[in-house]
C-alpha cells in the first residue's frame, strides 16, 4: 500500500516535506475532470529534470489587502500543484525592504504510486496539505519583514543563487508583486514604453537559464493605479527579464 508522509521542522527553519521519490512519467489516456487536468500538466513537465521552484510574495504595505492575499495564495496553489505533479522542491518566501526574505514553506513534493494515474490521484491531497501550511504561515511571515522600501529587481540575484545551488534541477521562479519599486531603480511615475525600456537597461541583471514570472503588476491595496502607469511597469519588467536570458518569461497583472 502506497502512502505519503510529512515531517515538519517549523517556520524559522522552513518546513520539510518528504513524499517519496521519482519523476512522474507520461500517461497514454486522459481521464475526465481534475485528473485529466493533472495529466495534461504532467505532459508539460521538464523532460529529464525535477523542478526547483521559488515563489516570492511581496510583503510591502501597498500589497496588504485580503483580496490581494487571496490572489497570491491562488497563484501559489497553482505552482504547488505543478511541482507536486512533476516532482521537485518548492521554496515560498515573503520579501520586503532590501529584498530581505522570511520563509513561509519549503519542501520536496512527490507523490507515490504504482502508476502515473495512482500518483496523480494523490496530488490534490498533497496540494491541500501544503496550502494549509502556506496559508497558516503567510501573514506571520509578512509581519516579520522589516518595514521600508521595496527592491523587486534585487530578487533576481536571489533567483540566480537558487539556480546555481541546484544545477541538476529546472528553475521555475515567480515574483508576486505590485511592481512598485523605491529602492535602487525608482518607479514613481508614468513611463512611456521607450522610457521604461531604457530604465530597465540601466539595471545590472544576472544570467538565468530557467523560467521567471512576475505576477500582480499594478495590483495595489487602496486606490488603483492608472492603466498608463501599469503599462509602463509591464514594459520595464518585461525588458528586465528579457535581459537575463531566461528561457521563459512572463509579466502580467492577474495571476488567477
Amino acid at each position: 500500500m502506497t502512502h505519503s508522509s510529512v515531517s515538519r521542522r517549523g517556520l524559522a527553519a522552513g518546513i520539510s516535506l518528504a513524499l517519496g521519490a521519482g519523476i512522474l512519467a507520461g500517461c497514454t489516456t486522459t481521464p475526465p475532470g481534475n485528473l485529466g487536468h493533472l495529466q495534461s500538466m504532467l505532459a508539460s513537465c521538464p523532460d529529464s529534470k525535477k523542478i526547483n521552484d521559488y515563489e516570492f510574495l511581496d510583503g510591502s504595505g501597498t500589497t496588504q489587502s485580503k483580496e490581494i492575499a487571496r490572489e497570491y495564495l491562488a497563484y501559489v496553489k497553482s505552482r504547488v500543484e505543478r511541482v507536486a505533479v512533476c516532482g521537485g522542491t518548492t521554496h515560498i518566501v515573503a520579501f520586503g525592504t532590501n529584498s530581505i526574505t522570511v520563509p513561509i514553506f519549503e519542501g520536496d513534493l512527490q507523490t507515490e504510486g504504482a502508476t502515473d494515474l495512482a500518483r496523480l490521484r494523490r496530488v490534490p491531497g498533497l496540494v491541500d496539505e501544503v496550502m494549509a501550511e502556506v496559508t497558516k504561515h503567510f501573514q506571520p511571515a509578512v509581519a516579520l519583514l522589516p518595514k521600508g522600501g521595496t527592491d523587486v529587481t534585487g530578487l533576481l540575484r536571489l533567483i540566480e543563487e537558487a539556480e546555481a545551488l541546484r544545477p541538476d534541477m529546472e528553475l521555475e521562479a515567480s515574483i508576486m508583486t505590485d511592481g512598485l519599486n523605491n529602492q535602487g531603480v525608482v518607479i514613481d511615475r508614468v513611463l512611456s514604453p521607450e522610457e521604461a525600456s531604457a530604465l530597465a537597461d540601466t539595471v545590472t541583471v544576472p544570467n538565468l537559464q530557467g523560467s521567471v514570472a512576475i505576477i500582480g503588476i499594478g495590483r495595489v491595496a487602496g486606490d488603483p493605479l492608472s492603466s498608463d502607469f501599469i503599462a509602463g511597469m509591464k514594459v520595464f519588467y518585461t525588458r528586465l527579464l528579457e535581459r537575463t536570458g531566461a528561457s521563459n518569461i512572463l509579466v502580467m497583472t492577474d495571476g488567477r
